[in-house]
Formats: structure tokens, sequence, C-alpha cells
């Protein structure tokens, strides 16, 4: 695109003026929102008194201002006005007159006060283990199994007896209570084993038994202080072993 005419000459540029825009509405909203806010507040008049004048009061006007300090700004002391006590029978703590204490038991009170306290201590609780009367071992290795229900209540027996057969009829009608649990219990052989009577060997025995003969190493040490009970037994271990004869499995094989 050329700028220039047939002649050959520049033209004028042609400068498209845009029309203005008009402005958004929010810009007349800042305007008139961006000024400060202006409040009229009315300022009440102020009323002087008699001693706030704009000049300096006289020495006539002081002289008065002093005198209505004196009489009405100082404190005014009320009277202290006691209200007695009414104590009219003489049984009650008011009416009584104040004892006068002993200086003597006042000094040693005194002296016991500031005296501080003993430390409370609070005792080791010492649970009491229950003895159960009836604790068998059913099975070998395992606690006792405690039966609380065991010694069972006694029965009621009369102090006395009017005759023998009322005594015979007691006795033949008396019945101990069973335990329901106790008819379908079955016994197990340690419970069977328990049942039976202890036997034990007769003693003194018929005939005198012969003491045993103690191993080496069993032998107690004699009556002296050069061995220990343990140095005792090494020095009965070296014995034996200095007692046994010599094996020289290396010559045998080699020279027999």
């Amino acid at each position: 695109m050329s700028f220039n005419d047939e002649d050959g000459e520049p033209s004028e540029r042609r400068v498209v003026e845009e029309e203005e825009k008009p402005a958004p509405s929010w810009v007349a909203w800042c305007e008139r929102n961006s000024q400060p806010l202006k409040r009229n507040l009315p300022r009440e008049p102020r009323y002087l008194t008699r001693w706030q004048k704009p000049g300096p009061m006289r020495k006539k006007e002081w002289k008065q201002f002093f005198a209505w300090a004196l009489e009405k700004a100082m404190p005014k002391e009320l009277p202290i006005v006691e209200v007695p006590i009414p104590c009219a029978p003489k049984y009650l703590p008011c009416a009584r007159p104040p004892k006068k204490p002993d200086p003597e038991a006042l000094a040693e009170k005194m002296e016991q006060l500031s005296k501080p306290l003993e430390r409370k201590m609070t005792p080791k609780y010492e649970k009491e283990k229950p003895v159960y009367p009836y604790s068998p071992v059913i099975v070998w290795g395992q606690p006792a199994k405690h039966d609380k229900g065991r010694p069972f209540p006694p029965p009621f027996i009369p102090c006395f007896f009017s005759n023998d057969e009322l005594e015979d009829d007691f006795w033949a009608e008396m019945r101990f209570p069973v335990r329901p649990a106790a008819l379908k219990a079955r016994p197990s052989p340690r419970i069977l084993s328990l049942a039976k009577p202890q036997v034990k060997p007769q003693n003194p025995p018929h005939c005198p038994i012969p003491r045993r003969t103690p191993d080496p190493l069993d032998v107690p040490p004699p009556k002296r202080k050069k061995f220990t009970p343990q140095g005792w037994r090494l020095h009965q271990i070296r014995l034996i072993y200095l007692s046994k004869p010599v094996s020289r499995p290396e010559f045998e094989y080699f020279y027999m």
C-alpha cells in the first residue's frame, strides 16, 4: 500500500478519530462516595458558674470561695454510734464476763502450737489371706482348690430332751443336706486315692535296718577347719580321679 498520490506527493494520513465513549456507571458512584464525610455535631453552650469567670477573681471573691470550701468541700466525719447487743439472759455467751487467760497456760499453748505437726505416715496395707478349712490339692502342680462352703453349719441340737424316746426319734430323723452338685459329681482317680487311708510303715520297725553306705562324694567332711564343704567335695573328686589307672591310648595304638 502506497501513501503517495498520482503525482507522487505524500498524502495526509487519514486519522480516524474515535468517538468518546461514555464513562461507566461506577465512576460516578466512586466520585460520590470517596468524599470525606462531614458531621455536623452541635456544640452545647457552656454556662459558667459563679467561680468560673473569664477573668481572675478578686480578693473578696477568693475569701468567699475559701470560706465556702472550708464548710462544704471538707469530708464530713460521721459519728460512730455503738449499738449494744441485747444480752438479757445470763446464760448467753455475750452476757458472761470475758475470761482472763492464765499467762503460763497461754505461753505453754503458744509453744505447743509453734511446733510443726508430725508427718502423717499412711501404714502399708497388709492384705489378710483368708483361711479355708478345706483346701485339697486335686492335681499336682496346681494351686489348692478352696471350698468356701466348708465346713457346713452344724445342725440345731436341743440342749436337753424330756425322755430317751424323744432323743432317739430326733437322732433317727436327723438328715444332712446334700449339695445338688455333689449328686452329679464323679470322683477322679486322685480323689479316690485321697479317700483311701494312708498306709505308713511300722514305727519302730520290727527289725533293725542297716545304715546305707554313703558314696565317696556324700561322705561328710571331718571336723576340722582346713576344708570348706565345697573344698572337701573338690578334694574327694581329685582323689577319685587320681585313684583311676592311667590310660595312654596313643602309646597302646602305636607300640602295642
